[in-house]
């Protein structure tokens, strides 16, 4: 298989003065065009036929384009060189665009919102409409919140400037920090990602390094924050969303109580974190530890996971549930469709980003550690997600972020299982613990940092604006609440706020808990009974054709008691009392 481990961006154009860029672009602001003359006026939502055909040919319209594809192609350009100011300006200009041409159609959705509670229910019980169901239900539910077109039109084009571009700077100053380590400037997102892998002498000087380099461009981020934060505030109070997450939740198309219990549930039982951080102390010689060693692995998994050897993981890994996950792999890998390396002024992190009809992309940072090949099987859990949602008619083609996390999370388990048979049993020991650790953050640190945005939104609303150390003090407050006495957690260390890209993205940290919660009954149902690899398939394949919960209902997980979500974290405290078990002697 010839492995290609940079970007092939040629699948999209085959460069940046490609003349099929401005032709693609013009073709869409023509069907916008030609759909804005065919309906603004139209009595489309008079009946149940005349629906059906304008939703038809309004998906066909936004399908035309295929999801943004000039602006993505720059987009995708800026993520992989911080410094490539062309394309920065290029995806700017497309963007607007975009943006510009997509107000042509506001309209059509608004006034199917528009329609009164009567003709909402013809149309929901009307047969011709029944592929479109769903999304009508949607529609409805989502009306109340709605502005006028023109505010709508004005809320899409201040985006840019009152969000975008604040949080774009913030990225491309991130991605300009280095870190000096034993000689080196090292790009500060690949330092922070090995932190946990350097030996234990170099760690908190490491740790303190990424502190200072953190707290000196702070007063940028902190400007940012409270720019972002007010226009959230601003668009919340106009739309009607009386708390600061509503919208998100809403966004996922999740059951507002439910998240809301979730959040209080997993809040409830940080003690469990607590019981981890003590022992996580103790197997480090330590009765107390800085946060610089709160992802330190014990011991030491000395096998390498380089690109080779974890496609090699991975494809036995995917095929053990379906064939189909291993093809997906290997044609990601072999045209380019995966970026491996770190380098100086790209993207920090993993992503995996794709819409219908065009190339899925992954983003890696990858360093050969086995946290690297568990990232890799993450992000491909993405990648087949999105492709298998394709499946779907194009007003279904995506999916829930709440289900996109499950999906990920479930494929790094997979990955994680077969990895183990390469280690030894004391690399297995350290492998328990790391899964550990990281079920802690994916859980109990992501709703910290939930409870962390509520409280930041909560008084930036009340009191206008906060300051940089102000933010940060908040950080450490909300990082020791989960983190327990175990672990000491200065002022300092709350400046993570500024490299915590995900607060920037409203309230999307509870996902994470979501997904790994059910993404652990998913894989132990599997584990239980390989057959059930096809009602996963029937997850992965559902895009948005119903809510997250009756999706998850559908293939037997019911995840609207407060019993379902208990019982993921009891499992989290059993492999706790486990790894005890295993280290009483340590």
């Amino acid at each position: 298989m010839n492995t290609k481990t940079v970007w092939n961006l040629k699948l999209l154009y085959k460069s940046d003065s490609d003349p099929q860029i401005e032709k693609d672009m013009k073709a869409f602001e023509d069907a916008c065009a030609r759909f804005e003359k065919k309906y603004k006026k139209s009595n489309y939502a008079l009946s149940a036929q005349s629906l059906f055909t304008a939703l038809k040919n309004y998906y066909e319209t936004v399908r035309t384009f295929q999801g943004s594809k000039p602006w993505w192609y720059f987009a995708l350009r800026t993520c992989l060189n911080s410094n490539d100011a062309k394309s920065e300006a290029q995806a700017t200009i497309y963007r607007q665009r975009i943006t510009e041409a997509n107000n042509k159609i506001q309209f059509f959705m608004l006034n199917i919102a528009a329609v009164s509670k009567g003709q909402q229910e013809v149309f929901l019980t009307d047969p011709i409409l029944a592929e479109y169901r769903y999304k009508l239900e949607k529609i409805f539910t989502n009306a109340k919140y709605n502005l006028s077109e023109g505010e709508e039109q004005l809320a899409d084009l201040l985006e840019q400037t009152s969000y975008t571009m604040w949080t774009d700077a913030q990225e491309k100053v991130l991605n300009q920090q280095s870190v000096n380590y034993k000689g080196t400037d090292v790009p500060l997102s690949k330092i922070m990602a090995q932190l946990a892998e350097l030996p234990k002498k170099d760690r908190e000087n490491v740790h303190q390094k990424i502190n200072s380099t953190l707290k000196s461009i702070a007063a940028g981020s902190g400007a940012e924050m409270n720019a972002i934060y007010n226009y959230k505030k601003v668009m919340d109070e106009r739309r009607g969303f009386s708390k600061p997450y509503s919208s998100r939740v809403l966004s996922c198309e999740n059951d507002e109580k439910s998240i809301e219990l979730l959040i209080s549930l997993v809040t409830k039982h940080f003690s469990i974190a607590h019981r981890f951080y003590k022992l996580h102390a103790k197997l480090l010689g330590e009765k107390k530890i800085s946060l610089a060693h709160r992802m330190a692995l014990i011991g030491k998994i000395s096998t390498k996971f380089d690109l080779e050897s974890s496609i090699e993981i991975l494809q036995k890994a995917f095929q053990s549930i379906d064939p189909e996950y291993t093809t997906i792999l290997n044609t990601f890998v072999s045209n380019g469709q995966v970026d491996v390396y770190p380098k100086q002024g790209k993207k920090g992190g993993a992503f995996c980003w794709g819409v219908r009809d065009l190339p899925t992309y992954i983003l890696l940072n990858h360093t050969d550690t086995s946290r690297s090949l568990e990232t890799f099987g993450h992000e491909m859990g993405h990648a087949i997600h999105t492709e298998l949602s394709s499946s779907q008619p194009v007003q279904y083609g995506e999916y829930s972020t709440a289900t996109a996390e499950v999906a990920s999370t479930f494929f790094e388990q997979v990955a994680a299982e077969e990895m183990d048979t390469r280690l030894s049993e004391k690399e297995r020991i350290s492998a328990l613990h790391g899964r550990i650790l990281r079920d802690i953050s994916t859980i109990f640190r992501q709703v910290a940092c939930f409870n962390y945005e509520l409280e930041l939104h909560t008084r930036i609303r009340g009191e206008g604006q906060l300051t940089e150390k102000e933010m940060a003090k908040l950080m450490s407050k909300h990082l020791k609440s989960y983190l327990g006495p175990s672990v000491t957690v200065t002022e300092d260390d709350g400046y993570s706020f500024v490299s915590w890209s995900h607060i920037r993205n409203f309230f999307y940290v509870y996902t994470y808990a979501y997904g790994q919660i059910i993404s652990k009954a998913l894989f132990a149902k599997w584990k239980e009974d390989k057959s059930y690899a096809m009602k996963i398939k029937e997850f992965l394949q559902a895009g948005k054709s119903m809510s997250p919960e009756d999706i998850f209902k559908s293939v037997g997980i019911d995840t609207s008691k407060p019993e379902f979500f208990e019982a993921g974290l009891k499992s989290i405290e059993q492999d706790i009392i486990k790894l005890e078990k295993l280290t009483s002697n340590s």
